[in-house]
């Protein structure tokens, strides 16, 4: 059965908050439940814009981040997080990249300009796929201009304190954090071990400052300490 793409379908949102010079974030709750998601978006430096998740803002929002710079890419982190990708592409105009893992269930949802090693260069970004999981899912090194570096995952480690989320969220454990939760582990880890080699990769990025999850608060310390205490866990 053919997959039903979701039409635009604007949700209550927060407003668009800047972490840094070349980063922002909007949030709000995933359709449908009381667990929180979280879309970035990063100005490149040719003052393009790169959508990492997309979640439908309103108008004025849009406007804002059209003052920002020029939308055109957006990276899908795997493809359980299409659901509003497509209508957020197609509003937009922009051109859309998945993970080479989830490339087939993500066309079925999204139209697809590419995977993530064909999105072009840009000095001020590192596009990541985790190893050792089944989907490949995206994640994203962010190097501001002040030196900062700010490290942008998608469900690999979340950060979801109890009082923000529903009574299903917390009763499978994805509340607590940062951590990899006992849904990811079974639904999408493959090869633990490469997991976390990758996961203390990332944690040695030069300069990292900030971990910035797609669900819950932000890490602004220790961040790679946060990463390698996830890791461990696995």
């Amino acid at each position: 059965m053919a997959y039903k793409r979701r039409p635009w379908t604007l949700l209550p949102h927060g407003q668009l908050t800047k972490i840094e010079d070349n980063l922002w974030a909007v949030e709000n709750n995933i359709p449908g439940a009381r667990f929180p998601r979280r879309m970035s978006i990063i100005r490149l430096k040719n003052s393009s814009l790169l959508f990492f998740h997309a979640i439908p803002i309103d108008d004025t929002t849009i406007a804002e981040i059209k003052s920002l710079g020029y939308p055109e890419f957006l990276v899908i982190g795997h493809d359980q997080h299409a659901m509003d990708a497509e209508a957020f592409r197609e509003k937009l105009g922009l051109k859309a990249y998945c993970p080479k893992d989830c490339e087939a269930k993500s066309r079925e949802r999204v139209e697809i300009s590419g995977t993530l090693s064909d999105i072009p260069h840009d000095d001020s970004i590192d596009i990541l796929s985790l190893p050792g999981t089944k989907h490949g899912e995206a994640a994203i090194v962010v190097k501001s201009p002040n030196g900062h570096v700010s490290l942008l995952v998608s469900d690999v480690i979340m950060n979801v304190p109890k009082e923000e989320a529903g009574l299903p969220f917390r009763i499978f454990g994805f509340t607590g954090g940062p951590k990899i939760v006992p849904a990811f582990r079974r639904l999408f880890v493959k090869d633990k071990d490469s997991v976390k080699k990758a996961l203390n990769e990332w944690a040695n990025t030069p300069g990292l400052s900030r971990l910035v999850p797609f669900h819950g608060h932000i890490i602004e310390t220790n961040a790679a300490a946060a990463v390698r205490g996830a890791a461990a866990a696995l």
